[in-house]
């Protein structure tokens, strides 16, 4: 593939930003609405009347959450904003439509395209992508999709330096969601131990065991490559009643099934419950059963880091099994 850089520049046209998007979207969904309502009523002053009652009923709803506490952090409103239906695959395309959010135009009006771009998906969306393509191979995929991007819309590049899209796994990402943000190019140096996903999260590669991994943060302060050398894995203890169960096995499974950690066999607890995963040296808890997790009776919606004394119900019900976190 020739080098975008080289060929002809073309009239720079910035793309539409994502809030505008969502402008357009909202407003098309209003005249949508109305159309339906003058449909319905059969009159401009009946169905403008109903709208506005719509609206107002509307926005006295969403006072009324966010008078309770229910705001954007909401696990209530997070799980609405997930799209669980979208694979891996699907969030991968959608991220990569959508490169030139990225974009910066100057106060001269000039289109800027940064070198570096990360596009985060959730780790649960980003681990089954892995388990169809290579990591490297995403990436460089990626990178010349953005490459095509910046060629067509006539952007100038931000510096001198190679150009970059990676593609990883962030925490803070809902399923079925992707996140674009500018990023750093990785400084060059020994070669490191890279991490595969593992149930949403990441174990060590390259011949080393888990064990022997120790997760190491980025300048972007993800947890995204590991040393060989490091401190052992600190034991996991989950305590429900009279039965304790224990790993230090990074990607250690939970729940009444053929798992690492096998829970007393009660209806709220899945086969496979959770995954308990040691990075950045901490272990981590993401759920993967049908009937829900909480962890310090907070619905449990992407991967969490634990703490010793922490206490994990195994559903979302109040008489749900209730484990007791041991570190240590």
């Amino acid at each position: 593939m020739t080098d975008s850089r080289g060929a002809a520049r073309r009239p720079a046209r910035a793309p539409m930003p994502r809030r505008s998007r969502r402008r357009w979207a909202v407003a098309a969904g209003v005249a949508v609405c109305w159309a339906l309502l003058l449909a319905v009523t059969g009159s401009l002053v009946a169905g403008t009347a109903l709208l506005l009652v719509l609206a107002a009923l509307g926005a006295g709803c969403v006072l009324g959450l966010r008078s309770m506490g229910v705001n954007g952090d909401h696990p209530w409103v997070r799980q609405l904003a997930a799209r669980p239906w979208r694979d891996g695959q699907d969030v991968l395309r959608l991220g990569l439509r959508h490169l030139a959010d990225v974009f910066v135009i100057t106060p001269a009006g000039a289109l800027v395209a940064p070198n570096s771009v990360q596009l985060l998906l959730s780790p649960g969306d980003f681990g089954a992508l892995c388990e169809l393509m290579d990591p490297t191979l995403i990436n460089s995929s990626a990178t010349e999709v953005y490459e095509e991007q910046v060629a067509a819309r006539g952007a100038r590049w931000a510096g001198p330096g190679p150009v970059e899209v990676n593609v990883t796994g962030d925490l803070s990402v809902l399923p079925g969601r992707y996140s674009l943000r500018q990023g750093p190019l990785a400084q060059p140096g020994p070669r490191p131990v890279l991490l595969e996903p593992v149930g949403g999260f990441r174990h060590a590669r390259d011949g080393h065991t888990r064990a022997e991994a120790r997760s190491a943060s980025t300048a972007t302060g993800l947890p995204t490559v590991a040393e060989s050398a490091g401190p052992a894995i600190p034991q996991l203890r989950l305590v429900t009643g009279e039965s304790v169960v224990q790993t230090r096995a990074s990607g250690a499974r939970a729940g009444r099934g053929e798992v690492d950690l096998v829970l007393p066999q009660v209806p709220t607890v899945s086969r496979e419950h959770a995954r308990f995963t040691f990075a950045d040296g901490r272990w981590w808890v993401a759920n993967l059963g049908r009937n829900g997790l909480t962890l310090n009776g907070v619905p449990l919606v992407a991967g969490q880091a634990l703490a010793n004394g922490d206490s994990i119900r195994w559903g979302i019900k109040p008489d749900a099994l209730l484990s007791r976190v041991e570190i240590g």
